[in-house]
């Protein structure tokens, strides 16, 4: 009961979606996870017209049905969801903190419920301590004056508008002594939202409704502990530590989405550890800035979805090569491997003709696919002649060298044929499904249906000239290591279409629904799809390359 109520409160906080820093100002600095959540009775304003759709699903009542749930029951979990939005509804904060005595990172939560709610919190927690007494012994004492109570693993308590629970004392204590300013016997001043650590980041997605910051570093301090507890020995002396070297090379991350009257603006930032331990990761995680991508150029204007990105395919291969060896999986690298197996230089047969540029363009899909749409992936090459010869012998022997060590057996082989004036190149993954690729404009291209493939290759305007691609990316900076777009209402109306049947045959078999409910649900969900398709624009993020580390920013505009 106690892991089901914090998991309730996590859950409920993170799907309530917050700059207010003034309960991360009081949390301990060194979390290796941290979630703020700020104005939520604010977002709930603005998207009161999509919560009242979505509140049509009528979820807790199909959860009742598929679990065999009581009248009764679903109310209670109806009741619990709105307790626990009233409990979050100003602010909320969750972090997970390491514990020097448990390979096991611990919990921390604070909330400022929502005005008006004091009493229904009070009551939740009298209740909570009631049910607590009858399965065991509840204990209670004070910190900087406020009342906490510890329920065996887990400390809880509620004061001055104020709630806070935790798994671990330390972190707890820290957190209510620094909120009473009662910080004498602290070893450290230093909270959360005043470590260098945590500011570098977050001052660089700024403010939101949610935020999250992550130190990955910290998270392998974690893993490695776990690992070391359990020793675990691995077949042929494979060697686990290369991968937490580039785990902790990763760095901090941060996230901020802040609901507005247009739409919802989202940023996220990375930034490498300049003393990471893995030094071929570190190159990867440079950006590219000196690549001009010119997908949009070739990509036809029906796509309702494209992305573009500047990267280093030289610099992934050599980070998978050290780490095929310096784990003991390939001893020597991937070019011992390739040179062994396939008698092919990787290095100048494959990544030798690529520019850098990897796009990716979605289509309308036909029949069964046309809720997904079809995708179809494009590599810029400056040396169309080689990247060809490399789609007719290395491709064909790197697959045929993957289906022997997997032992998969085929009977169809690769192939090419002419369309038009293009070859068209047919690779064979499995029985009945293949992968085919075509070179055009200084791209290869790559798409798993014949359908996809002709849509990458028809004729007629680009991406590039249509005016709502052009309207949307007009915030993309011109230094921009890359940048995606979507048709958001497009893409959402195709998947209301083709979605809403294929549920309601499939929902009675995975969940135990009766016909009725999967098609009311599907029927709801068609709704929910359309409401949002219409009120929906066209999405752009960009990634780009700023002093710390490589920051990504987008947009979904949203008439709520």
């Amino acid at each position: 009961m106690k892991r089901f109520l914090l998991t309730t409160v996590f859950l409920a906080s993170a799907m309530s979606a917050t700059h207010a820093q003034s309960l991360t100002r009081y949390a301990p600095a060194n979390a290796i996870f941290a979630v703020e959540l700020n104005d939520l009775s604010g977002v709930g304003k603005t998207a009161a017209g999509l919560t009242a759709q979505f509140q049509k699903l009528r979820l807790p009542e199909v959860l009742s049905e598929a679990t065999g749930s009581s009248a009764k029951e679903r109310q209670d979990i109806e009741g619990l969801l709105n307790d626990f939005s009233i409990l979050v509804g100003r602010e909320g904060f969750v972090g997970a903190y390491l514990s020097a005595k448990s390979t096991q990172a611990g919990l921390l939560l604070a909330a400022r419920p929502s005005i008006g709610g004091d009493a229904k919190v009070k009551a939740w927690l009298t209740k909570t301590l009631s049910d607590a007494r009858k399965s065991g012994a509840v204990s209670s004492f004070r910190v900087a004056g406020l009342p906490v109570y510890s329920t065996g693993d887990l400390f809880i308590g509620y004061e001055g508008g104020l709630a806070y629970a935790a798994t671990d004392r330390a972190s707890l204590t820290e957190f209510l002594s620094r909120f009473k300013g009662s910080t004498q016997n602290l070893k450290t001043t230093s909270s959360l939202a005043g470590s260098s650590n945590f500011d570098e980041v977050m001052k660089n997605v700024g403010d939101g409704n949610l935020r999250l910051y992550a130190d990955l570093r910290n998270v392998t301090q974690l893993a490695r502990a776990a690992i070391d507890a359990i020793d675990p020995e691995l077949p042929g002396g494979i060697k686990l530590e290369p991968l937490l070297d580039s785990l902790t090379t990763l760095g901090r991350f941060g996230a901020a989405w802040k609901v507005t009257s247009e739409g919802i603006d989202n940023t996220t930032i990375l930034i490498p550890e300049k003393r990471g331990a893995d030094v071929q990761f570190q190159r990867l995680l440079t950006p590219n800035t000196a690549l001009d991508l010119k997908a949009a150029s070739v990509v036809p204007a029906s796509a309702v979805g494209f992305s573009t990105s500047a990267t280093n395919p030289q610099a992934f291969y050599g980070w998978l090569s050290s780490l095929a060896d310096r784990t003991g999986l390939q001893p020597g690298g991937l070019d011992a491997f390739f040179r062994q197996e396939l008698k092919v230089d990787v290095q100048k047969s494959l990544l030798g003709w690529m520019t850098g540029e990897f796009a990716s363009a979605t289509f309308i899909g036909k029949g069964p696919t046309a809720a997904l749409g079809e995708s179809v992936t494009y590599i810029g090459t400056s040396d169309e002649k080689t990247a060809a010869q490399s789609l007719e012998t290395v491709l064909p022997k790197l697959l045929e060298t993957g289906q022997r060590l997997a032992q998969q057996k085929t009977g169809a082989k690769f192939s090419k044929a002419l369309l038009g004036d293009v070859t068209v190149y047919r690779y064979p993954v499995a029985d009945n499904i293949s992968v085919v690729a075509a070179i055009k404009n200084g791209f290869v291209m790559i798409a798993q249906s014949d359908s996809a493939l002709l849509s990458a290759l028809t004729s007629g305007a680009r991406l590039e000239t249509s005016a709502s691609y052009r309207a949307a990316v007009a915030r993309v900076p011109k230094d921009a290591l890359g940048w995606s777009y979507g048709d958001t209402t497009a893409s959402l109306k195709s998947a209301a279409d083709g979605a809403a049947p294929l549920l309601e045959l499939a929902l009675p078999l995975a969940l135990d629904l009766k016909p009725s409910t999967a098609r009311k649900l599907s029927n709801g969900l068609k709704e929910l799809l359309n409401f949002l398709g219409d009120r929906a624009g066209f999405a752009v993020s960009w990634t780009e390359a700023v002093a710390a580390g490589t920051k990504t920013r987008s947009f979904q505009p949203i008439k709520w």
